[in-house]
């Protein structure tokens, strides 16, 4: 492990040259990303369905035109985003010049994660990039081809001493976390995290947690079934289910349950055909450790649709449980995986409690008609996002900040809100050196009317 070291204090000493600072190098840098993505596009297709059998179609939707688009906005807005920020001043500052200075944080390291291998490296590091940071990347050595994808084409396009990548398993990135970072970006699960931010406290370095939990799907009886359910399926199995954002558990009322099962069953034929285990369109567990995992969390449930599955393929069916026991194991842990359990409840009341009892969850989402329920929701509740009689689509908007809350994560990225996560907001006050007879009354000796004074300033 003694070659990491060298490799992040050459990303410092490189920053420390302070060639992150212009905007033209960091223009330059965000349109070579995007020229990568475009040039290499054939090898990241290659790589991602190497690893979790993802076609051209899911590799571009999930994949690619997020970082594509976040490069666009960001180009676009960088030179907005980095101009001084003049704020409103006080009695006492007002002949003086006062903003904010947006500064780079320094040197970041981002830690990324097996399930979408691509996205969740490169749409942080663009905000690095544009923040004028370096960036040490750590991608996950579970989507392996992707990994090794990411070091060898990186350092053919960015400036490969202050954007290097570092490739490993628990010892790599246990090295790299005792290092002394600036920032460090995670995205992962939260038994991870907690390491992470550990390790981030012994130097106070401040942390992004992009974490998970179990989200949650409220489905009231005044809705659209067809299309809820297509929805929910869509959400639900893409990627075979690996999706943080994914819709983990419905709720509904008991009347409407086997109707539920019923259209997600027919919806999963619609999608991936009679047997999804043959549909180009229907992906795989990443490797055996997640496949028994999952599996297990089957046990003692009751299956009302799927459940097929081959080790040896590493494919488990899209599956729906239910009458589930909100006590179940299956409830109580993220499944990741192509499960979808449905507990019954009464009413929204029901609901709204069943969610407040438990973590906080990186989504929310609820299906109805009425608008007055889905507020209930909202401001009832606490999740990272919201979407209502859809799924995932927050994700997708850079207007929108994308993190969690609580167990889930904290800190938020996309669009200005990278920007932000990788920037310091330096208050900056510019005074003149004369009208020192106005400032002469804050000081000794005190007085009376010197305190008058300044106290009538500070209030203005």
């Amino acid at each position: 492990m003694e070659w990491i070291k060298p490799v992040v204090d050459g990303a410092r000493a490189a920053y420390n040259q302070g060639r992150t600072r212009p905007l033209e190098f960091r223009i330059q840098q965000l349109k070579a990303l995007e020229r990568m993505l475009t040039e290499k596009k054939d090898q990241v297709l290659e790589a991602l369905q190497k690893d979790l059998q993802k076609n051209k179609f899911a590799v571009e939707i999930f994949e690619i035109v997020g970082i594509l688009n976040e490069i666009t906005v960001t180009l676009n807005k960088l030179p907005e985003w980095t101009a001084r920020e003049y704020v409103s001043k006080s009695m006492t500052t007002l002949m003086d010049t006062v903003f904010i200075h947006r500064e780079p944080l320094g040197v970041v390291l981002i830690i990324g994660a097996w399930n979408y291998p691509l996205a969740l490296v490169l749409q942080p590091l663009v905000g690095a990039i544009a923040a004028g940071n370096a960036a040490v990347l750590k991608p996950s050595e579970v989507s392996g081809n992707t990994a090794q994808l990411l070091a060898d084409l990186l350092p053919q396009y960015l400036d490969k001493e202050l954007y290097p990548v570092i490739n490993g398993a628990e010892k790599e990135a246990t090295e790299l976390l005792s290092i002394q970072f600036d920032h460090i970006f995670f995205t992962g699960s939260a038994a991870i995290g907690r390491v992470v931010m550990e390790a981030a406290a012994k130097h106070l370095t401040p942390v992004t947690l992009e974490l998970g939990g179990k989200s949650p799907c409220y489905i009231d009886s005044n809705c659209d079934l067809d299309v809820a359910c297509r929805r929910i399926a869509w959400a639900r199995y893409a990627n075979c289910g690996q999706t943080c954002i994914a819709p983990d558990y419905i709720l509904c009322d008991k009347s409407i349950q086997d109707e539920v099962v019923k259209k997600i069953g027919s919806t999963i034929t619609e999608f991936y055909g009679s047997d999804p285990q043959k549909s180009p369109d229907y992906g795989r567990i990443v490797n055996q450790r997640h496949f028994q995992r999952i599996m297990s969390l089957l046990e003692g449930v009751n299956v009302a649709y799927g459940g097929q599955n081959d080790e040896g393929d590493l494919y488990i069916a899209p599956t729906v449980v239910t009458d589930v026991d909100p006590d179940s194991r299956i409830m109580q842990e993220e499944i990741f995986g192509p499960l979808l359990p449905i507990v019954t409840v009464s009413s929204v009341d029901e609901a709204i409690a069943f969610i407040n009892k438990r973590d906080k969850a990186l989504a929310l989402y609820v299906f109805s008609h009425n608008k007055k329920l889905i507020n209930r929701m909202i401001t009832e509740t606490s999740s990272g996002g919201v979407t209502a009689n859809d799924c995932l689509i927050h994700y997708t908007l850079h207007t929108l900040p994308f993190g969690g809350v609580g167990k889930s994560g904290f800190g938020a990225y996309h669009g200005k809100y990278s920007f932000e996560t990788f920037s310091h907001r330096r208050a900056c006050v510019l005074k003149s050196l004369g009208m020192e007879k106005v400032n002469s009354i804050r000081y000794a000796p005190a007085s009376d009317s010197k305190e008058k004074w300044t106290l009538w300033l500070l209030k203005k």
